[in-house]
């Protein structure tokens, strides 16, 4: 305690260099958890994102299902119902979406285009599933009589649809041989991805059935109540499936998401590396400024050291220095870094779009608690370090050099 109180008033003797030394390390405390809220932000929003555009939190399929995405139906979901049922019972499960996936030809009377599918359950998809598109024009495939299709922008535009324009499918049917249907255009939507609005339409399971000659679908997409139970409802559903005889493939969000993986590596290694960049600056100042001041105060620790003061408390007295100023400074950063986080969030600031997608995203960064713990408790062993080279050179000085020193 007693040094700590020596550090504060040997802080306050030379008030200019000590302000500057604190601005720095507030700085670069509010810099780091910036830059890891930021990260943090955009790790969790593009992991909702993930989820929310149809992965879903768990995707089950027959075994292998994931490696017969050319042709989907090949290892498709049969009595989809029975597992539904299944899986609905685990309390932890909000909703439940079957999905068929397909390619085809989608043509007008003048253009054909090449289209990926998605069938869907309407009650299930959008009401109980929440996996609403972003409407541009009409309205979502509805249950009713007549086959409806819902069309990307960009394949709208090549097509040149229209609400209510008739658009033929074209697709393979289980059985290899082509079939064709037609269907009525009722909306048009957006996914946000520059190459998937330029290839993807929806249309109802029954629509997707009739058109491939089949009733299995290609999964079904589990919604949970919370992403952080993903894991334990795997465990769960795999035990309850196998239990009533469904030998079933079921997959996590994060097995679907290589995008996410890749974005969050980068990431990971760009925050990484100026976290680096920022802790040698902070370290090298706070060594400059401790070294300033072990050089201005030689005759002052040769006079402790003369009435008897050992080296060790010398040492230790610079030392309480460097971690005064660290917590000192990184409490400032975090306090400032909090107000900076908090008011950029709610300022509705809106990003550009990354590469390859359409629309832009809001500002966001995330207030994290255990990563401000770590930036502080590094600020604090930073400034520490920083000052043991100096603090070891003053308490190595020989009393009588040191009280000679001009």
């Amino acid at each position: 305690m007693r040094l700590t109180l020596f550090a504060i008033r040997n802080l306050g003797r030379n008030k200019r260099r000590s302000a500057s030394m604190l601005a720095m390390i507030a700085l670069a405390t509010m810099a780091l958890v910036l830059a890891g809220g930021y990260a943090a932000a955009n790790f969790r929003g593009l992991r909702d994102q993930t989820i929310r555009n149809g992965v879903g939190h768990l995707q089950i399929g027959e075994p292998g299902f994931r490696d017969h995405e050319d042709r989907p139906l090949s290892r498709g979901l049969e009595d989809v119902e029975s597992v539904r049922r299944i899986v609905s019972a685990d309390p932890r499960v909000r909703a439940t979406a079957p999905r068929v996936e397909f390619t085809g030809l989608a043509s007008t009377n003048d253009r054909s285009v090449a289209v990926l599918g998605r069938a869907v359950l309407p009650s299930g998809e959008y009401r109980d599933a929440g996996f609403a598109p972003r409407m541009l024009h009409g309205r979502r495939v509805a249950e009713g009589a007549e086959h409806e299709a819902m069309a990307a922008a960009g394949l709208a535009s090549t097509l040149n649809l229209r609400i209510g324009d008739r658009l033929t499918i074209l697709a393979a049917t289980v059985d290899g041989a082509i079939n064709g249907l037609d269907t009525v255009i009722v909306g048009i939507y957006t996914t946000g991805v520059r190459e998937l609005d330029a290839r993807s339409m929806v249309v109802r399971v029954d629509t997707a059935h009739t058109l491939l000659n089949t009733t299995r679908v290609s999964k079904l997409v589990v919604v949970l109540g919370r992403t952080a139970d993903t894991a334990a409802a795997q465990d769960a559903l795999a035990s309850a499936l196998r239990a009533a005889g469904r030998d079933v493939e079921i997959l996590t969000w994060s097995d679907l998401a290589p995008f996410y993986h890749q974005v969050r590596g980068l990431f990971s290694g760009i925050f990484g590396f100026l976290g680096i960049i920022i802790t040698a600056l902070v370290v090298l100042s706070a060594a400059n400024a401790m070294t300033m001041a072990v050089m201005e105060r030689v005759r002052e620790i040769g006079t402790l050291m003369a009435l008897g003061t050992s080296r060790a408390r010398v040492m230790g007295m610079f030392v309480a220095e460097g971690l005064t100023l660290g917590v000192l400074g990184g409490t400032t950063g975090l306090v400032l870094g909090w107000a900076c986080a908090v008011g950029l969030s709610r300022a509705g600031i809106i990003m550009p779009p990354p590469p390859t997608f359409t629309t832009g995203f809001p500002l966001e960064i995330d207030v994290v608690a255990p990563l401000y713990l770590l930036v502080l408790l590094l600020m604090v062993a930073t400034l520490g370090i920083a000052a043991v080279l100096p603090a070891a050179r003053a308490a190595r000085l020989r009393i009588t050099d040191a009280l000679g020193h001009v």
